[in-house]
């Protein structure tokens, strides 16, 4: 049987394609950053609607029993998070990374592209996250602090891939994680997607 939803949302993706840099709905062969150096890259490349599960990276539910998912729209491959028919009053997802080796003064960069699609309350939401003390089993017990950078909202044109722009790790050293926190269904209001793609530490 076809996923209906899972159709019309891709399907409306279409129209949004087009061949802005770092923006829209590109291939992984359209993408291009500045000459770099990388430390960690992933693409999320993979099956299409299939449960994430990529060597290295943490794939978590904090609450409800909904994970992060790899999908392919159009030949390119990324990560998706839904509540959307959960039938859970909430689900609260975590996508974490390998861990990332820094020098103390290093010059290194995180950079990512992320997305949304039928999304329509503030209560749904998607953080992106430092720690330096996980352990790389215990989620909740580490800190986590917030990173700055360029996400969609409620407002951002849905399948639109933003560019969170290029966010320092100078100020971090030892062995980090970053983290895709996403809060999808917060108060039973259960909607939308959020996606993530092309992420680079170089």
């Amino acid at each position: 049987m076809i996923d209906m939803k899972k159709f019309i949302l891709k399907t409306i993706a279409l129209s949004f394609c087009g061949a802005a840099l770092l923006t829209g709905c590109v291939t992984e062969d359209d993408q291009r950053l500045p000459d770099f150096t990388e430390v960690i890259g992933e693409d999320f490349s993979g099956q299409d609607n299939v449960v994430l599960a990529i060597d290295g990276w943490k794939n978590f539910a904090e609450a409800g029993s909904v994970l992060w998912k790899t999908q392919v729209f159009s030949g390119n491959g990324y990560a998706e998070f839904s509540g959307y028919q959960s039938g859970e009053a909430s689900n609260i997802g975590w996508l974490i990374s390998p861990p990332i080796a820094l020098e103390a003064g290093n010059t290194k960069k995180l950079r990512f592209q992320a997305a949304q699609a039928f999304v329509s309350s503030t209560a749904n939401s998607m953080q992106v996250l430092i720690s330096t003390d996980y352990n790389g089993t215990d989620v909740l017990g580490a800190t986590w602090m917030p990173l700055q950078a360029n996400l969609p909202n409620v407002d951002s044109n849905y399948f639109e891939f933003l560019d969170s722009g290029e966010i320092s790790l100078a100020d971090y050293s030892g062995n980090v994680y970053v983290a895709f926190r996403v809060v999808s269904g917060q108060n039973n209001t259960i909607d939308g997607s959020w996606q993530v793609d092309s992420f680079r530490v170089y």
